[in-house]
């Protein structure tokens, strides 16, 4: 592989890498929230937890209107234009926040029949605009790719909003002390994110006004409102059939399940600019890049499901309580199912940057209806097993279907070496802890190190053309800003 491939894996690793710390404090430590609301609150405030913030997450994704992903590709190709398209998008989601927090407030005096709803529905109102302008700060910080800023400002805001939790849960507070952290964080980066990026303004006006925004992020809309929807689907499903107490069990494996999902979104969203730039260039040789982006997402998070999947008991235990030890099967059959979601991800990445938007939008689409299917008829046969193994099976079907659309009409990768063979080899993996899941933790460990093993050998993983490639990677000095590699 040339320099010039290892320069693009290096600043692709650099963004990831940055964005992944930016998703591990602001999207991680939302696990912590959980936490302290399953240790404090108990089972039945954790279910209502769970339901008013997914639709906390749906408001928030209607609200930046696809924004998200969208900012990121216009401001990676127009930087000069980076402030004043962040001021058309800030006017933008101030507007699309009046209806749902006069909703949401109007729902709190007259549908909540319990101070704790009423009280959290109201916070909720008021961090509608608040949640809006988070996103398509952070998107604008992204494109930019102004990572540090981003990491060291998450990072400060939320330590210090779940210092103030932690103190409103000690003097009695309820339900409602999590959204308003959840507010407190947000309003607290934003504001140091306007000012940066206010400062930043050069003069150049943008090439599109609101509108034209509007326009190019509504398919980015669909696409990102729909998959909320997904990963929310059990949350609002589960209080109508099995309960609320179900439902707050089933949301703390979810939540493990989802803060590593949206841990990985952020660090995928790094790899949004390269992708875009790629897609652009005539020379760029965006199959490879993709192949790679793929496989090695798919191993990365294969690993982190074998940890997850081994310490489930544990992390169940240890982070919620034995109220919630149900969880932990459901959360081994969610962090494989992560696999899926993940790799499923970075091809979502492919499609939005290359410009098939409604592709994207149909196949999730698709995903989610079975999803609501699946979990219909498997959580009553199955219990909160069948509602896991309902988003297992549904997130293949959308991989499969993106997959095949990218290999045949964007990136004509080898879906075998890049694809199916580390799909395989965690699909190996993942049914070996499954046959071996009642055995001693030591025989678990020593038989899935000889899984990873076989399949290493077996699907051929590390080739030694890669393993040379990240050599080179480790190895090669720095080049400095205006070089040419």
């Amino acid at each position: 592989m040339s320099t010039g491939s290892v320069v693009l894996a290096r600043g692709i690793l650099r963004n990831a890498g940055a964005l992944f710390l930016v998703g591990m404090f602001a999207k991680g430590m939302g696990l912590v929230i959980a936490v302290l609301v399953a240790r404090f609150l108990g089972t039945d405030a954790m279910g209502l937890f769970a339901l008013l913030f997914s639709v906390a997450m749906l408001l928030e994704t209607f609200i930046s209107i696809g924004m998200s992903d969208s900012l990121v590709r216009d401001v990676a190709a127009r930087p000069r234009q980076a402030s004043n398209l962040y001021l058309y998008a800030l006017k933008l989601v101030a507007w699309i926040s009046i209806l749902p927090a006069l909703a949401l407030a109007l729902g709190a005096f007259l549908i909540a029949e319990d101070s704790a709803t009423r009280a959290s529905l109201l916070v909720v109102a008021i961090g509608t605009p608040v949640s809006g302008a988070f996103v398509v700060s952070q998107a604008v910080l992204q494109g930019t790719e102004r990572v540090l800023l981003l990491i060291w400002v998450t990072f400060l805001a939320r330590v210090a909003s779940l210092i103030w939790l932690v103190v409103a849960f000690y003097q009695g507070a309820g339900v409602e002390a999590a959204f308003g952290s959840r507010v407190l964080f947000q309003a607290a980066s934003v504001g140091v994110f306007f000012f940066a990026l206010r400062r930043d303004r050069n003069g150049e006006s943008a090439d599109f006004t609101a509108r034209h925004l509007l326009t190019r992020a509504a398919p980015f809309a669909l696409n990102r409102a729909i998959g909320e929807l997904g990963a929310r689907l059990p949350s609002l499903v589960l209080p109508g059939t099995l309960g609320l107490g179900a439902s707050g069990v089933f949301d703390t494996a979810n939540r493990v399940r989802s803060t590593l999902g949206m841990t990985m979104s952020a660090m995928i969203a790094g790899m949004m600019p390269s992708f875009a730039r790629q897609f652009v260039d005539p020379r760029g040789s965006s199959d490879r890049l993709v192949g790679y982006s793929v496989k090695y997402m798919c191993l990365a998070i294969s690993a982190v499901a074998t940890v997850i999947g081994l310490g489930a008991d544990w992390i169940i235990g240890l982070l919620f309580g034995p109220a919630f030890a149900h969880a932990s099967a459901p959360l081994q059959i969610l962090a494989w199912a992560q696999v899926l979601v993940a790799v499923d991800a970075v091809l979502q990445q492919v499609m939005l940057a290359a410009g098939h938007e409604y592709a994207t939008v149909r196949h999730s689409a698709v995903g989610v209806a079975g999803q609501l299917v699946l979990i219909l008829l498997l959580a009553s046969a199955l219990d909160l097993p069948g509602v896991a193994v309902a988003v297992l099976l549904s997130a293949a079907f959308t991989l499969a279907l993106n997959l095949r659309f990218v290999a045949r009409h964007v990136a004509p990768i080898p879906v075998g070496q890049f694809a199916a063979a580390p799909l395989a080899a965690a699909g190996l993996v993942a049914a070996m802890m499954f046959v071996v899941h009642d055995q001693p933790f030591l025989v678990r460990v020593l038989v899935l190190t000889g899984a990873w093993g076989v399949a290493a050998a077996l699907f051929r993983l590390l080739p030694r053309e890669e393993l040379r490639f990240m050599r080179q990677l480790a190895s090669l000095p720095r080049v400095k800003h205006g070089e040419n590699p």
